[in-house]
């Protein structure tokens, strides 16, 4: 989907965390459900108004960048049964941390908007004075 590109490196730096942080400490599928937790909270900002199967779809090609079809599915759901202590509050943490970093990606695409609509403005008024310059 040409419109998540922006997202994909997100996506691949953020499954190489988990990866870090988790392999060893909890089960496959926790990490897989966190990953699919990161990437909703990541499209979230984006996507939230958008009709719902969209958002999952988006989800859904986000999550299968580093997961195979069947493990994909299931961490987009399903909740796997924790393995200790703490693993909700992770699953919490870990989407909440996707959303800020889809917030800070708008932000940053709407400062862009912002920058290249007054560049081309102001490229506009120079021609635009150049052009009344030739009159005279």
């Amino acid at each position: 989907m040409p419109e998540t590109e922006v997202l994909v490196p997100r996506v691949e730096a953020a499954w190489s965390a988990l990866q870090r942080q988790y392999a060893g400490q909890v089960s496959e599928a926790e990490i897989d459900h966190f990953f699919a937790c990161f990437v909703f909270g990541l499209t979230t900002p984006a996507y939230a108004n958008q009709e719902p199967s969209l958002h999952f779809d988006v989800c859904r090609a986000l999550v299968s960048i580093k997961l195979p079809p069947d493990r994909a599915d299931a961490a987009l759901n399903s909740v796997p049964a924790p393995t200790q202590a703490g693993v909700e509050s992770a699953r919490e943490l870990i989407e909440s941390k996707g959303v800020q970093m889809g917030r800070a990606l708008q932000d940053e695409r709407s400062d862009l908007e912002v920058f290249s609509t007054a560049k081309a403005s102001s490229a506009a008024s120079a021609r635009l004075g150049s052009n009344e310059e030739n009159v005279q």
